[in-house]
């Protein structure tokens, strides 16, 4: 199976963000499904589907990467130029790169994004 970014489909910040790792992923080396989807209701705890702002990343059956973690190991797995600059982001203790990615995540509706 395919490793699977889960994100929120009604967050237009998430999309765009989706559409930015699918033209990275070049070798179509990941799957993207909503966190509202069958599939993630099938393959995420219950807590993990309701919760709505948290991007989740299962590259395989026994893993899965949360927020920063689930963004930054996805765009690494793309194989994309990017794996450098998210490896490198990883070296930032996750503390801080969640503080700053649940600031976003709270606020990402407020933002008047187009589709």
């Amino acid at each position: 199976m395919k490793p699977i970014l889960f994100y929120d489909g009604d967050c237009k910040l998430c999309n765009r963000s989706i559409r930015f790792l699918q033209q990275q992923d070049t070798h179509k080396r990941l799957c993207y499904q909503l966190l509202q989807s069958t599939t993630a209701k099938e393959l995420l705890p219950k807590n993990l589907t309701d919760e709505l702002s948290t991007a989740v990343y299962k590259p395989n059956d026994r893993q899965l990467f949360l927020r920063s973690d689930a963004v930054l190991h996805a765009l690494i797995d793309t194989g994309s130029h990017w794996k450098v600059v998210a490896g490198i982001a990883l070296l930032i203790p996750r503390c801080l790169r969640d503080l700053i990615y649940n600031r976003v995540a709270h606020n990402r509706n407020r933002c008047k994004l187009p589709q």
